[in-house]
């Protein structure tokens, strides 16, 4: 199963995104990588890190062809589920948010219509399915 979520993932690299708007900046100190998340989304080059627990990380392209959205506020973030068993990322209080921010962002897959008046953040499958299966916290970086 791992090796086809890896090859998915691989594949998923091809995907593409757009990083956004200025977020307040987030309490760098905090955040120890390995230990407080899993998972690194790096804004302004488009990538995701995955740290998965085995120790090997996996870097990954975003491609342009998916569309982020508007990209998370700076800081870290706890991936859950909404009311309808969705994908989702939560903000903890130590995230600073914008004004007006819900602290909450739907997960989809890249081309996938996003419902509703939240925000909403677009991923290729494979890393949207490793990120429900390997992860509880990501950080978004610059």
């Amino acid at each position: 199963m791992k090796t086809l979520i890896l090859a998915t993932l691989l594949l998923a690299s091809l995907a593409t995104g757009q990083a956004g708007a200025a977020a307040p900046a987030a309490d760098e100190a905090i955040f120890v990588e390995g230990a407080r998340y899993d998972a690194v989304l790096s804004q302004a080059s488009r990538t995701w890190r995955l740290l998965p627990a085995s120790g090997n990380a996996l870097r990954l392209q975003v491609s342009p062809d998916c569309q982020l959205g508007a990209a998370p506020p700076r800081g870290l973030w706890l991936l859950t589920r909404d009311q309808w068993g969705r994908p989702e990322l939560v903000a903890p209080s130590a995230t600073p948010l914008p004004r007006g921010h819900s602290g909450h962002i739907r997960l989809v897959a890249c081309g996938q219509p996003a419902l509703g008046r939240e925000p909403a953040l677009a991923l290729p499958d494979g890393v949207l399915a490793w990120l429900q299966q390997n992860s509880g916290s990501i950080y978004v970086g610059h």
